[in-house]
């Protein structure tokens, strides 16, 4: 009998040595073509080329933590530093970066940032340290730890995927009913209600239901697995629902966030993304990316401003875009839209802002409500509005706003850096950044690292990832996570007590 040895030199460890020498090619030619267009004429057509090695030394800090989970076998899109790190760093500061670099992005408050060739690439350094925290704080002991002591007292029993549907579209109703009394009432949209009453927050908060219902019934799609009327149906709902509400809600980013919720429902239903599947999402992101950023700035300067209007109104301002828009040529809506895009994706200028003039700011923040906002509201954040009226939102994005941008009628990205600059100096950048990577990682460990993917824990673990902004202040990072939980175990009660009420039993959640 002969025995065959099969030669596995290519195989197994050795081919986790690949990826990394690939990389480190692909890096020495980049970093060699980088030092070919600084000292060629190029540089001269653009002001800030001089930015283009930082935002290339950014990469690489980017991509460390990514290739490091990749040689451990580790990678995955719904581990939150993955996510955070290519759903916003990458974008927000490499893409930008590169956008403010080639001139597409030219917002008009680049004049507020003194000495740009200083304050420009220190803002990236501070960038880098920020993500180089947040790495070291996701991969530091403490948070795997405390989130497999937790794992210990969460509930073990789950729902089969076939009880999901009527409680899913009982969510989804709930959601859809409260965003209407939310959008009457001023809360949501692109409208601002200037009254803050005890219960805004709380309204707000059940709209919420809108998203969990949705990925709940994505899950049920995707779990299933099935294709057939009744998942057909399903998706024509979910369909016309998100085009419904991306159109009341006058924001850009909304079939960019739908899109988001598909995406993480189905990886977290067990399903993989091949090489077709990428394609495919690739492509509908593109899409999603530009139909939103045309609508969504049409909207924007068809209604004039946030003023609060009546739903009449509000309805006639989505025909008036839709009008707009059809009168566009494709050449016009492309430039229109990638204009938008790279204005929208440039957060490194507006945090450059921060940067260069936090300290001589610094004296009148107090009188604009700003001073020490991180202390002031994770020390608060418990006691709900109801009970304490007059509880200062100390980090106040309209206010901000006003004072660092001299424009208080728009939201402008901070980012938790920014934030932590502020209050804390370089050094709270790093630290303050290190103990939130501890935190998400103890929620990544205590409900999806390790763990059976049932209903419970994938749908809470999605809420709190998506209530994750990188782009707001770092004060309203954990006050944000603990009112998302909230609202999420509250809906996680309502399908449990539909799925009840129709006879569906629990049953030991597979290990």
């Amino acid at each position: 009998m002969a025995i065959v040895v099969k030669d596995r030199s290519f195989n197994g460890t050795h081919e986790r040595y690949m990826a990394p020498a690939i990389v480190l090619m692909l890096l020495t030619l980049l970093v060699g073509g980088i030092f070919v267009l600084l000292s060629s004429d190029l540089a001269e057509s653009f002001p800030h080329f001089y930015l283009l090695p930082w935002v290339a030394g950014l990469l690489v800090v980017l991509s460390v933590p990514t290739l490091y989970l990749y040689y451990h076998g580790r990678l995955t899109l719904i581990d939150p530093l993955v996510f955070a790190t290519w759903s916003y760093f990458f974008p927000a500061f490499v893409i930008g970066g590169l956008m403010l670099i080639t001139g597409w992005s030219q917002p008009y408050f680049f004049s507020f940032i003194q000495d740009a060739k200083y304050n420009l690439p220190y803002t990236v350094v501070l960038i880098a340290l920020g993500h180089a925290g947040l790495a070291a704080g996701y991969f530091f002991p403490l948070g795997p730890k405390l989130g497999a002591a937790v794992n210990k007292y969460l509930p073990t029993r789950d729902f089969s995927t076939s009880a999901l549907l009527v409680p899913g579209l009982f969510l989804l109703l709930l959601g859809t009913l409260n965003t209407a009394v939310a959008l009457f009432l001023g809360i949501i949209g692109y409208q601002r209600n200037e009254v803050i009453d005890p219960y805004s927050g709380t309204v707000f908060l059940t709209t919420l239901f809108w998203m969990q219902g949705s990925f709940i019934l994505w899950y049920f799609i995707f779990r299933t697995g099935k294709f057939n009327f009744k998942s057909v149906a399903l998706i024509l709902l979910l369909f016309g629902a998100t085009v419904t509400r991306a159109l009341f809600s006058g924001n850009r980013a909304a079939l960019f966030q739908v899109f988001v919720i598909v995406l993480l429902a189905f990886i977290l239903a067990g399903r993989t993304l091949d090489l077709k599947r990428t394609a495919i999402a690739g492509i509908t992101l593109s899409i999603c990316l530009f139909v939103g950023m045309i609508y969504g700035t049409t909207f924007r300067n068809v209604k004039g401003s946030e003023a609060q209007v009546s739903i009449d109104q509000y309805t006639q301002n989505i025909f008036e875009t839709f009008d707009n828009v059809g009168r566009f040529d494709l050449e016009a809506s492309l430039v229109f839209a990638l204009t938008g895009l790279a204005a929208r994706l440039d957060t490194l200028s507006s945090v450059a802002v921060v940067v260069s003039n936090y300290e001589e700011l610094q004296p009148y923040e107090e009188s604009y409500g700003l001073d020490n906002n991180i202390w002031k509201d994770t020390s608060t954040f418990f006691i709900p509005r109801m009970l304490w009226n007059e509880k200062p939102v100390a980090s106040e994005p309209r206010k901000f706003s006003d004072l660092y941008f001299d424009y208080g009628e728009n939201s402008f990205a901070i980012t938790p850096m920014g934030d932590l600059l502020r209050n804390y100096g370089p050094v709270g950048v790093p630290v303050g950044m290190f103990l939130f990577g501890i935190v998400i990682r103890f929620l990544y460990r205590s409900l999806i690292e390790d763990q059976p993917k049932t209903m419970w824990r994938v749908t809470m673990y999605f809420m709190l990832l998506m209530a994750i902004s990188y782009e707001s202040f770092y004060g309203m990072l954990i006050p944000f996570l603990f009112k998302v939980g909230i609202t999420a175990i509250v809906g996680l009660l309502i399908v449990g007590f539909v799925a009840r009420i129709l006879g569906h039993r629990r049953t030991l959640a597979p290990a």
